[in-house]
């Protein structure tokens, strides 16, 4: 079991490395970036990466998906304002996360080592989280991973299982 996990991870990794080589535009990773501080940057470098992993998961390991995951309606809170939008405003929501001035630099790091396909996935696979203090109703649903900061980290028990 833990050999068949180890490979797993492996697989992964070296998929993920593989898939993440390429570059966002700026703006693309202001809005990345904007994400990454809004939801986790309580929870420092740690915690936005690990909101980067979920995101890049999500993704499926293609930079041109990072921004349609991000802003995806109801997959991150802090994007709430722009999901009925038909011509989103990013502009408020970047400029609320470049207030946080180092984390922010912070977040930018760390799409600059994800686009050298150097980011070390801390959640695992993770494809989901929630702040560890609420329980949403779709947690039954997961596969329990990890705990980084103030999240909790999740991955879909049908992506898992698929993966396997």
């Amino acid at each position: 079991m833990k050999m068949r996990l180890l490979i797993f991870a492996l697989a992964i990794t070296v998929t993920a490395l593989s898939a993440q080589a390429g570059h966002l535009s700026e703006y693309d990773r202001q809005i990345v970036a904007s994400c990454m501080v809004l939801e986790a940057g309580c929870d420092g470098s740690e915690g936005m990466q690990a909101v980067l992993n979920v995101i890049l998961t999500r993704a499926d390991g293609f930079l041109h998906q990072l921004v349609p995951q991000t802003v995806k309606h109801g997959a991150f809170s802090c994007m709430s304002s722009v999901w009925n939008r038909s011509a989103p405003n990013y502009g408020p929501l970047i400029n609320r996360a470049q207030d946080q001035g180092d984390v922010y630099s912070q977040a930018l790091q760390l799409i600059a080592v994800m686009e050298q396909g150097l980011l070390w996935d801390n959640t695992y696979g993770a494809t989901h989280y929630h702040a560890t203090s609420i329980r949403p109703y779709w947690v039954s649903d997961m596969s329990y991973i990890t705990t980084i900061g103030g999240h909790h980290f999740y991955s879909d028990r049908a992506r898992q299982v698929a993966s396997l």
